[in-house]
């Protein structure tokens, strides 16, 4: 009975322990506001940005292209002609033997060429010489007249071979008269879109792009972002105390599909989000815009610019930029508006489902709080029971030890693994956005996101499976 439970306990604790494991690292990694941050910093949204912005535009670019010349629809067709008449050429110069032809005229000048002052070193004597001469070249002369009279048997099968091969060299020619004028087109739809203008904006972005990344993180991320996440992640894993505050009730008049029921409704935190930073300004503190003001002044004391005025105004006007065009697009509708460089939102009210699903997460979020307390209390209690249930302190450490080593081996093979498939983009997560803009950011974030957690976490299974390996060692001693 007591090797049966050993069995149970040690099965049960190889599948829950390094679950229980994984999850309170990351659940704790989740709910900690610098996690969120480093995974944002890291995201490098100024370079992040300039390289989906030059998607963007090759995204253009190539649709401009297939619009005005169809050159990819063409192509399939041009490949088609292409090799029809390799086929046929090929097919032509098998059954007239045009390469043996070949070879034996160039053999015959060859021969013919040859001099006896040339060539002494390889006969012993003039004569010798002559006569390979004379022989040789009667030979090649023989082999061509023999090549000759095949093409005067095969003269139909040729000369119809033949014709097929002009008529598909002459389609082929078209298309390719064709294909080379669409690639002409193509290469100025790109000349012009990609003109000295464009490239110098790119030259000057790329160029002030790592001060602007600093400068970003520094005065806004690590300050800003970091206390709206710290606000939100706060009131996510208090729900005792919001429920307790008033913050999550039940409505019993909520109208949802036509029906009158009660619902539950959350008062999330309204949202203040700052561009306005603190920046020592020649020994004196002052308040300024990050956009238009850090960043344009930024841009002008940059040497080496191509275009600063442009790049300058750029950021200067990003105060109505925000103002009128996110705010007729983005932010409408959305209870959200941006003026003096502070995006804010009046109090925000879920209800009906979106109200149900808020308060689930709250509960789970707030329960994960608690995960990594009782993750250690059971994973020490089912090691103490395989421990107990053994027969013997040896055989209790090595037992103990294989529930450590071999489960955490597995994961932190895994971990390398998708470590490494997280570094290639796109390759983390499918293109499901058509928006280059959005899939670039998408696609960054979660790889970084990933990473994140999963470095933490592999580095401690590898840890755990050393330690297991040493147990194992010190039972069978």
């Amino acid at each position: 009975m007591r090797k049966i439970l050993l069995y149970i306990f040690s099965i049960i604790s190889a599948a829950i322990i390094p679950v229980l494991i994984a999850l309170s690292i990351m659940i704790t990694l989740f709910l900690s506001p610098d996690f969120h941050v480093r995974v944002i910093k890291n995201l490098d949204l100024v370079k992040t940005f300039i390289e989906a912005k030059n998607l963007e535009v090759e995204s253009d670019i190539k649709r401009e292209i297939e619009k005005k010349t169809g050159i990819t629809a063409f192509k399939s067709e041009y490949d088609s002609v292409k090799k029809d008449y390799d086929e046929k050429l090929l097919a032509f110069n098998k059954i007239n033997k045009t390469e043996d032809f070949k070879n034996l005229e160039k053999q015959i000048d060859e021969v013919d060429d040859l001099e006896w002052e040339k060539s002494s070193d390889s006969f012993k004597t003039e004569d010798e010489f002559k006569s390979f001469k004379k022989h040789k070249m009667k030979e090649l002369k023989a082999a061509l007249e023999e090549i000759e009279n095949y093409r005067d048997k095969n003269e139909d099968a040729i000369d119809k071979s033949e014709d097929e091969m002009k008529k598909a060299e002459e389609i082929f020619e078209d298309a390719d008269d064709e294909m080379k004028d669409k690639e002409k087109d193509a290469r100025e739809i790109i000349e012009d879109r990609q003109g000295e203008f464009v490239n110098e904006m790119y030259h000057d972005i790329s160029k002030i792009e790592p001060v602007l990344t600093e400068k970003l993180n520094t005065l806004f991320l690590e300050k800003e972002i970091k206390n709206i996440i710290t606000t939100y992640l706060d009131f996510l894993t208090s729900y005792p105390e919001q429920k307790n505050a008033g913050n999550v009730y039940q409505s019993r008049l909520n109208v949802e599909s036509g029906l009158i029921d009660t619902s539950t409704n959350v008062k999330i935190p309204p949202l203040s989000m700052s561009f306005i930073v603190k920046v020592n300004d020649n020994g004196i503190e002052k308040e300024k815009n990050l956009l238009s003001e850090v960043f344009a002044e930024t841009v002008k004391s940059t040497p080496g610019l191509k275009s600063p005025w442009v790049m300058s105004k750029l950021f200067t006007m990003s105060d109505s930029w925000i103002a009128e065009k996110a705010g007729r697009s983005v932010l409408k509708g959305t209870g959200i508006s941006y003026s003096g460089g502070v995006i804010k939102s009046g109090p925000i009210t879920l209800t009906g489902e979106k109200g149900d699903i808020a308060e689930r997460v709250m509960i789970g979020m707030t329960a994960g709080k608690y995960l990594p307390y009782a993750a250690g209390a059971i994973s020490l209690i089912l090691l103490i029971l395989i421990f107990i249930l053994s027969s013997g302190k040896k055989n209790g450490i090595k037992n103990a030890g294989y529930i450590l080593k071999y489960p955490s081996m597995i994961i932190a093979i895994a971990g390398i693994a998708l470590i490494l498939i997280s570094l290639v983009p796109g390759l983390l997560l499918p293109e499901i956005i058509s928006d280059p803009l959005k899939y670039a950011f998408l696609d960054r974030a979660a790889s970084t996101a990933v990473i994140y957690m999963l470095i933490p976490v592999t580095a401690l299974f590898f840890i755990l499976s050393l330690v297991g390996s040493f147990m194992v060692k010190m039972g069978k001693r």
